[in-house]
């Protein structure tokens, strides 16, 4: 889905009908793309970004900030608690605010309203780096789903193998990879972690199109030239993959909507049978020793 741009309050409402929705299909876990609440920072990497000292660059920033969300905040409050009504897990991506800093953090919110978990963006892409903040280790790990390991990471991490590999030395069963979304961002590296981890894979991407920016005001930054493209920032490509490679949902491109995975664990224990980087194929007692080394110069 596209965020309503810059606007948490309006945002929240329309994911909180998409998990209505997809509650009624029996959802035991409801996923949505990185960041969509208060939307992708597309700004930063098209318009002068990394200028020094730029005031419209600041303005925006401020915007976002403002409405980036605290863990304690009420739209948190109130996702818990539609979670605990419909029963589902929710697992979905925020810009989060701590001080004057952002983050682009993973949220996890058991089916009892509790939160689980909240997972840091550990290294920005490139120009995100202007806009959030490092994370930290704290959200490296999986949360137990009718006794289904389900962990995530943000865009450009699942490229990381180390992230990628503590996650799996927690015997994760499903993996959530969150998008800003774009076909091309996910079709490849979706098959390749279901191929490399013998895991279900949901990539699940946002939608961001010049009628998405319509709304902001006349004298906004940069309005001009985030609704006079001729073609979409982000075109979705939402996707989902079994143990095996296969794409069994999507992608959905171009489009809002959701996609469905139904989920046998015993597939992920089956297809490891020969090789398990969870387990008899990690080594990591081996892997491990050269970082228990004191010094780069006994590398």
């Amino acid at each position: 889905m596209a965020p309503v741009f810059l606007d948490t309050k309006k945002t929240w409402k329309k994911l909180e009908y998409y998990i209505e929705e997809a509650s009624h299909q029996e959802s035991k876990l409801i996923t949505w793309g990185e960041s969509l609440i208060p939307g992708y920072p597309v700004w930063v990497s098209s318009f002068d970004g990394a200028r020094w000292d730029s005031k419209p660059q600041k303005t925006v920033y401020g915007r976002y900030w403002s409405e980036a969300v605290e863990l304690d905040s009420p739209i948190i409050k109130k996702m818990a608690k539609a979670a605990e009504k419909h029963k589902v897990t929710l697992m979905g991506g925020i810009a989060e605010r701590q001080g004057a800093s952002i983050y682009c953090t993973l949220l996890t919110i058991g089916s009892d309203g509790r939160l689980l978990g909240r997972h840091r963006k550990v290294k920005p892409t490139f120009y995100e780096r202007l806009i959030w903040a490092d994370g930290d280790a704290e959200g490296l790990r999986v949360h137990k789903i009718d006794e289904v390991p389900v962990g995530g990471l943000c865009c450009w991490e699942n490229w990381m193998p180390l992230a990628r590999a503590a996650l799996h030395r927690q015997g994760e069963f499903i993996h959530i990879a969150v998008w800003p979304g774009s076909l091309f961002l996910v079709e490849d590296v979706t098959r390749f972690m279901a191929l490399d981890g013998r895991s279900w894979v949901m990539s699940v991407s946002g939608l961001l199109r010049p009628q998405d920016f319509e709304h902001l005001e006349e004298d906004f930054p940069y309005k001009e030239g985030l609704t006079g493209r001729d073609r979409d920032w982000y075109n979705g490509g939402s996707m989902a993959v079994d143990p095996k490679g296969s794409v069994v949902a999507g992608p959905l491109v171009g489009e809002e909507g959701i996609i469905y995975m139904d989920v046998d664990p015993m597939v992920c224990v089956e297809e490891r049978q020969n090789l398990d980087i969870s387990g008899h194929y990690s080594r990591f007692d081996i892997f491990n020793e050269p970082l228990r080394k004191k010094s780069a110069t006994d590398l």
